[in-house]
């Protein structure tokens, strides 16, 4: 099936929206901030992650996903194939912010089962975005 781009880029920008949303919940649900400029606080910092997002990741990805719209090929598992790749520096990327240095083994991150559901779940709701959205007549 083919997308517009317009569907493909509307679609992008929505796909982190929904883990944002999860983690800024669990965050104030974790830490018991209740108040309202605590919440206000985590969602300017989560808005300030989606703009991140926005900058670094979307440019990339519309190039993957119009490669493959090209070629009829943009479907679940190539969105997921992609957002694994993608991910893959911004958690090694992560990684060296907290520890300094880049591990030597920065491949085993995908052992962990939270890291794999926090690549895959933009992905996923990317392509159900993108299925879904209906473009303009």
């Amino acid at each position: 099936m083919k997308y517009s781009n317009e569907k493909i880029v509307k679609a992008l920008l929505l796909a982190p929206l929904p883990l944002l949303i999860f983690t800024a919940v669990l965050f104030i649900i974790m830490n018991q901030e209740y108040s309202l400029s605590s919440i206000f606080v985590i969602f300017i910092g989560h808005g300030l992650v989606y703009l991140a997002y926005c900058i670094s990741n979307v440019p990339f990805s519309f190039m993957f996903s119009i490669l493959l719209n090209r070629y009829s090929i943009l479907n679940l598992l190539t969105i997921c194939i992609n957002s694994l790749i993608i991910a893959t520096p911004f958690f090694v990327l992560l990684g060296w912010s907290h520890t300094g240095e880049i591990s030597k083994e920065w491949w085993k991150m995908y052992t962990n089962t939270w890291t794999i559901l926090m690549a895959l779940l933009p992905g996923l709701c990317y392509w159900l975005f993108l299925i879904n959205l209906n473009d303009k007549e």
